[in-house]
């Protein structure tokens, strides 16, 4: 593409003077950045919120005016404004704050707000110059331990831009969730060939690759009105990087090197993913290239998250054939990595983090936020061995038995559920405290969502797993999805929220099947 100065953007500068020294802020903008007059609308991506506590929240937008145009820039460092409003007319401003949108990261905004009422709804929006975003509506959770009667959550993963269009996301935005969780493959970095649409990559590697493919979901209506219908809670999985990369090794481009490249595409790829989701600035690279992105989110006495990074700090895959790149099956009875209690899909430290707040207290529930099924399969290969997939939590038993055993040990005062994606389907099955025992106890029930828009075609092979797995209840990756869940102090009801077709804007979508967990017993209770 040539270049055409004609559409690069035109600044005006201009000092914020009176206006700034007026509102009320803990910081200022940056005295040398511009307020610029667009000539196109710069809010082509939305807004978004994220990570909620009880007093604030982060708030993201990104000045985009041509976000699918390598040729177009923004010049300089720009002062956004941002309004947070206890209405959505904006009649009680509560708080106004600047940023400033940087060049070196896209001009990606992120605003940490403090200092707000607790559990309440606040409605926020973006100012530049004359333009204005749209507005989001976010909330912030309740004090620690305060009683809380009731909350929603919604749940989604799998979202390949080319394979079906994101109207499970607006279909979730209209269920009024207190909060949506992200649980992995937000983006894909590799085209699968053009179903419904086409990706602007062919397999992601440069900064720009992964830029663009963020971009072009960003821009999607649905996704935009699911961002701006709640604050979201965000773990990753492998395609937000590369298919089953492993900490720092993955699989990179033909030609390429995975010692020296890999690093470098991981890289590229964190930097993109921060910069486009509402993420808190303890997000940003540490001094090894990590970000963190574990956490926890507490809402009053009833309910705790436990969100799980299961790819940045995991030991490469068991008994990894040589040169291979990606995960693979391998024999359980050769294998002798699988039972290896020194390997961990978590790290050290994140394993401390998770023994600590599953100690907290007082919540009624807990759930366990991870990017996959946490329940083993066991499965054979063509000869009849049994073989385990070293990709997920099959490849690291003795790491999952861990939390396992914390779950035991807690689930007197605690109700735990797990919930999951990645399969492309819908799943529901017991957490058993021995999986090679059926008759152990269940500790846990688990739920795995449907896919956004990723396809399956797997339906038949899952069924035949049922027989030696015993713990699987049920599943379907006949269709596509989410999970939605209403939880009560008594009560966990999940609805998984499904269409036959993603393919067409016309189809609803309806509850696939409805499971009522009654706190106080492991079980699955089909409503």
């Amino acid at each position: 593409m040539s270049f055409d100065p004609k559409r690069r953007l035109f600044l005006n500068a201009w000092a914020m003077g009176a206006a700034a020294a007026s509102i009320s802020s803990p910081w200022r903008g940056s005295a040398m950045a511009q307020t610029p007059k667009f000539i196109s609308d710069p809010f082509t991506m939305g807004v978004a919120s994220g990570d909620p506590t009880q007093d604030g929240f982060v708030l993201w937008t990104r000045l985009a005016p041509e976000p699918l145009d390598p040729e177009y820039s923004i010049d300089g460092l720009v002062d956004v404004q941002c309004e947070i409003a206890e209405d959505e007319a904006f009649t009680k401003v509560v708080r106004r704050e600047f940023a400033v949108a940087r060049p070196d990261n896209a001009h990606c905004v992120h605003v940490e707000v403090g200092g707000l009422k607790p559990n309440r709804p606040y409605f926020y929006r973006f100012r530049v110059g004359l333009a204005v975003s749209p507005v989001g509506r976010t909330r912030t959770t309740p004090e620690f331990g305060a009683p809380l009667a009731k909350m929603r959550f919604a749940w989604h993963s799998c979202a390949h831009y080319e394979q079906g269009l994101f109207t499970a996301y607006g279909d979730l935005a209209k269920q009024n969730p207190d909060v949506i969780l992200s649980l992995g493959d937000y983006i894909y970095e590799v085209s699968y060939g053009a179903a419904v649409r086409r990706m602007p990559v062919e397999d992601a590697f440069s900064l720009s690759d992964y830029r663009l493919i963020h971009a072009v979901h960003k821009m999607d209506p649905d996704l935009q009105a699911a961002h701006a219908a709640a604050p979201w809670l965000f773990i990753w999985d492998d395609h937000e990087v590369a298919n089953d990369y492993q900490a720092d090794f993955g699989k990179v481009l033909p030609g390429q090197d995975p010692a020296k490249d890999f690093p470098i595409r991981k890289y590229n790829a964190y930097k993109a993913f921060f910069e486009s989701q509402p993420l808190r600035a303890r997000s940003r690279f540490d001094a090894v290239n990590r970000m963190r992105i574990y956490g926890q989110s507490g809402w009053g006495d009833l309910l705790d998250f436990t969100l799980l990074d299961t790819r940045q700090y995991r030991s490469k895959g068991a008994c990894l054939s040589p040169g291979r790149q990606e995960a693979e099956s391998v024999s359980r009875t050769t294998c002798a990595d699988l039972q290896d209690p020194s390997r961990t899909i978590l790290g050290a430290r994140q394993e401390r983090f998770v023994s600590e707040n599953f100690m907290r207290a007082p919540f009624k529930w807990s759930v366990l936020v991870q990017p996959t099924i946490f329940s083993t399969l066991f499965q054979k290969n063509s000869q009849g061995d049994p073989t385990a997939f070293t990709d997920g939590w099959s490849g690291f038993e003795p790491a999952r038995q861990k939390i396992i055993d914390q779950m035991a040990r807690r689930r007197r005062d605690v109700s735990s559920v797990v919930i999951g994606g990645d399969m492309h389907g819908f799943w529901a099955s017991d957490v058993k405290q021995d999986y090679a025992k059926p008759e152990s106890d269940t500790v846990a029930v688990e739920f795995v969502g449907g896919s956004i828009s990723t396809m399956s075609f797997n339906y038949d092979r899952w069924n035949r797993l049922f027989p030696d797995n015993p713990h699987l209840k049920w599943q379907d990756d006949r269709v596509r999805g989410y999970g939605l869940v209403d939880v009560t102090p008594q009560t966990m009801d999940v609805r998984l929220m499904s269409t036959p077709t993603t393919w067409r804007r016309d189809q609803a979508f309806k509850p696939l099947k409805r499971y009522v967990v009654e706190r106080g017993k492991a079980a699955l209770n089909e409503a």
